[in-house]
């Protein structure tokens, strides 16, 4: 028995996704809402990626790009990576965060693929931003020691140097702000460039002595 549009859940959508398969195309298309509905209540939605980066922590931007299997799975994984602690008022907790899909299953798909394509949308403005702040050209020398096999490891490292920059365990850097982290990380570029631009003026230095 088909449901009423306004009234379909996605976890109805999913139990008989052979019936209502052709309107996802259509979903995706659909306006933003002012709100999204959560269990009992009405949440905002971030309206730009300033919003969407001042509300969420470093665990919760780790969460967001691990990749998911199809379709229904990413509208879930950022749907809770954000409305976790919006809803539940807790601390950023990545397990607990998963269990608080059973919720997302019950809200209403009209409302919830428009507001999961903003938020995916988001990410990949922070992501692009993150890229445009933060790149840096590998050195000669650092790709000819195949620093590019270290790409897989890259949120561990992460971690691993925010922990020791910000003298904290790595549990406390995954509920450290985002944005501050980012500071962090742009504060580290700066000094690995500076150092790399003062290595060569002091090479050039030592030539001119030379001769």
């Amino acid at each position: 028995m088909s449901v009423r549009l306004e009234r379909l859940t996605l976890k109805k959508m999913i139990s008989n996704y052979e019936q209502y398969a052709g309107l996802t195309d259509g979903l995706v298309e659909l306006p933003l809402p002012e709100t999204i509905r959560i269990k009992s209540g009405e949440y905002p939605i971030p309206k730009n990626l300033e919003e969407f980066t001042n509300a969420i922590c470093y665990g919760q931007r780790i969460f967001f790009t691990q990749k998911e299997d199809n379709d229904f799975g990413s509208i879930i994984r950022v749907i809770d990576g954000y409305y976790f602690k919006l809803v539940t008022k807790s601390k950023w907790d990545a397990d607990k965060a998963l269990l608080f899909g059973k919720y997302v299953l019950n809200c209403t798909v009209i409302e919830l693929y428009p507001v999961a394509m903003h938020l995916i949308t988001l990410i990949s403005e922070m992501v692009e931003r993150e890229q445009a702040l933060l790149h840096r050209e590998p050195s000669k020398i650092e790709l000819a020691a195949g620093i590019e096999k270290l790409n897989i490891f890259s949120d561990l490292t992460a971690l691993d140097f925010l922990r020791d920059a910000m003298k904290i365990t790595v549990p406390e850097v995954l509920l450290t702000p985002y944005n501050e982290c980012l500071v962090r990380f742009m504060i580290a570029k700066e000094q690995t460039e500076f150092q790399e631009r003062y290595f060569e003026l002091m090479k050039e230095a030592s030539k001119t002595k030379a001769k």
